[in-house]
């Protein structure tokens, strides 16, 4: 298929980073191309001295939408590179832990020397004994941190390091009282723990925390128990969409509202127009960095035609890091992808770790009745942040918050054996 586009090229590719970021390392040129030969590059003819890489995808099943989306934006970074020096080939995951683990002893029979993806924690699950028995690297884009280790990582924004961010910024705004709401899922109870540890080496007291089943619609007894005594300066609301708006508003109805308490969130704020939520004016959240402008949203959305999700922005990412690894071939992939001095991609600066983690300059990013506004900018300092640098069963009692809608024994549980 052929795909007629007019756009500027955009000459960048991803580069060891060590210099600020202020450094201009994306730049456009006046050069111009036509097509994008799409057979060409998923069906790329192996050379001598290239770097073979598997790409495992949901292309069929439950989350076939969202691969095949990836699998797009992995097709404009071939594009923008034009580099002779890669090769990629796509494996179909089929959505399942099973598949995925087919898809990756395939991908490695058939030479691959680093693995990109899968995109969900089952599926690496399945994929990583294969990759790890093979001694083959795997960066894949989950958020759960619990199937992460060394050779087996992500480059996808873990919801550890949102929740760093976010009370990193607050402990710098004075607020030192903290209140937390999330899902009751494994994804809320990873929240949950990097807050935990978090608070503590910020030196915030995260006193209360709330859960509440995903289906709900009727906040008003969880808000108003947690409204109660309502000493905290800072409330932490990790959702999105009518849920997230419901719970503001409950908490409103309770007089918890800005500026005695400041609303926070995690990048799943920016799936939600905010605009006309007076509520949660003021309120913060962190985002990778926008400080590269709009060339993925604006291509991707003029080459397919809609607008991209922002998992889409990391697929294009790995694809630019996979070339830095295809341009330092006498290097080993590990200690490339570890680089301490880290990478620039379409998402700003970002380092893989040895822990298998990734680690990503934020930026916060404030709700305004004009859109979103940066109020503190990203850099490319080094991470503190480390999700294993704390012990959680060390973490004294009285450190430990008090939990609503869901029983303190059933979380400890939890958070002692994840």
């Amino acid at each position: 298929m052929l795909k007629k586009i007019a756009i500027f090229f955009l000459c960048f590719g991803i580069f060891g980073c060590n210099s600020h970021l202020t450094n201009n390392r994306i730049e456009l040129s006046n050069q111009r191309y036509d097509i994008i030969d799409y057979d060409t590059i998923s069906q790329p003819i192996p050379v001598e001295g290239q770097l073979n890489v598997g790409v495992l995808l949901p292309l069929t099943g439950k989350a076939s939408n969202i691969g095949l989306g990836m699998q797009n934006a992995m097709f404009m970074a071939l594009d923008d590179l034009q580099s002779n020096r890669l090769t990629l080939k796509f494996y179909d995951t089929k959505s399942s832990k099973l598949g995925a683990e087919i898809a990756a002893e395939k991908a490695i029979d058939e030479g691959a020397q680093l693995i990109l993806g899968p995109l969900m924690g089952e599926e690496v699950e399945g994929a990583a004994s294969e990759a790890l028995s093979a001694n083959i690297p795997m960066v894949s884009f989950t958020t759960s941190p619990q199937v992460l280790q060394k050779g087996i990582y992500s480059i996808g924004l873990l919801n550890g390091e949102q929740v760093d961010r976010a009370i990193s910024y607050a402990a710098s705004q004075g607020r030192s009282k903290m209140a937390l709401l999330v899902p009751d899922t494994n994804s809320g109870l990873n929240i949950v723990k990097a807050a935990i540890m978090s608070a503590i080496a910020k030196d915030v007291s995260l006193d209360k925390v709330g859960f509440y089943s995903a289906e709900n619609v009727d906040f008003s007894m969880l808000v108003k128990e947690m409204s109660e005594q309502a000493d905290f300066d800072t409330i932490m609301i990790a959702d999105s969409g009518n849920r997230l708006k419901s719970l503001a508003s409950m908490f409103a109805y309770n007089d918890v509202m800005y500026p005695d308490v400041l609303f926070m969130g995690t990048s799943a704020w920016d799936n939600t127009n905010l605009s006309k939520e007076t509520i949660l004016y003021h309120g913060v959240y962190p985002m990778v960095s926008k400080s590269y402008g709009t060339y993925f949203t604006d291509k991707y959305k003029e080459t397919f035609g809609e607008q991209p999700k922002s998992i889409y922005s990391f697929a294009y990412d790995s694809v630019l890091l996979a070339s830095v690894v295809a341009g330092k071939s006498d290097e080993n992939i590990e200690s490339t992808l570890t680089q301490n001095s880290g990478f620039i991609g379409v998402n700003g600066f970002f380092k893989i770790l040895p822990t298998g983690q990734s680690y990503h300059s934020l930026e916060m990013v404030e709700v305004t009745k004009e859109g979103p506004k940066v109020v503190s900018k990203a850099d490319n300092k080094d991470s503190d942040y480390i999700d294993s640098e704390i012990d959680i069963r060390y973490v004294p009692y009285e450190k430990l918050p008090k939990f609503y809608g869901k029983s303190s024994s059933e979380v400890l549980k939890w958070l002692y054996n994840n």
